[in-house]
């Protein structure tokens, strides 16, 4: 159930620079968790989580833990990626696809949150290349942020996504996951280059 937190106080231009540094924040977090052997795929996570909590807070808007996991199931190829790039033990190709696809998660929840929150989030997928590739072009930079240290939340704490749901829709977007990890497995090859 999603609670009227404050009565959307700041204007859209605060709204949208102060999204812009959560999502770089959660980003540039993500580029440190990654490479934590085995936690790091939880603890990507919680971190998203928090993001998507942070940015629903700017809009006065306080999501149920449900509703924020329920936008992450929908977004299932993208964990699926970002899970197994995570379980490579290669920090070149670990640290710039965890900083993107947090970068991309961060935008796509935005234009959500502001859309007003549809069902359907397949409307938002040119968003999600976009920013990606923009994560991937600037992850240096991200990766590079003050904030990095500093967690959104508390990054060990367990969300469980509805697993029989998420592998229905993880399934559906297979073939979508592999060419997205093969994207960005070349986009990463050719940016070491």
């Amino acid at each position: 159930m999603e609670e009227r937190i404050t009565d959307g106080f700041k204007d859209n231009e605060n709204i949208a620079w102060e999204a812009e540094k959560i999502c770089r924040w959660a980003a540039a977090r993500a580029g440190v968790i990654v490479v934590a052997p085995v936690v790091g795929t939880m603890a990507l996570m919680a971190n998203e989580v928090y993001m998507i909590t942070r940015l629903a807070e700017l809009r006065g808007i306080k999501l149920s833990e449900s509703a924020v996991l329920g936008l992450l199931g929908s977004l299932g190829a993208t964990f699926v990626g970002q899970t197994l790039v995570t379980l490579i033990p290669f920090a070149p190709v670990q640290i710039p696809v965890g900083i993107s696809v947090t970068y991309a998660v961060g935008k796509v929840a935005n234009a959500w949150l502001q859309a007003g929150r549809p069902e359907d989030v397949a409307a938002f997928k040119e968003i999600f290349d976009e920013a990606k590739d923009e994560g991937m072009r600037r992850f240096q930079e991200f990766r590079d942020m003050d904030c990095k240290d500093k967690p959104l939340g508390d990054e060990s704490k367990r969300f469980s996504l509805d697993s029989q749901e998420l592998f229905d829709n993880v399934r559906r977007k297979a073939d979508a996951a592999e060419y997205k990890l093969s994207d960005v497995m070349r986009k990463v090859k050719d940016s070491l280059k």
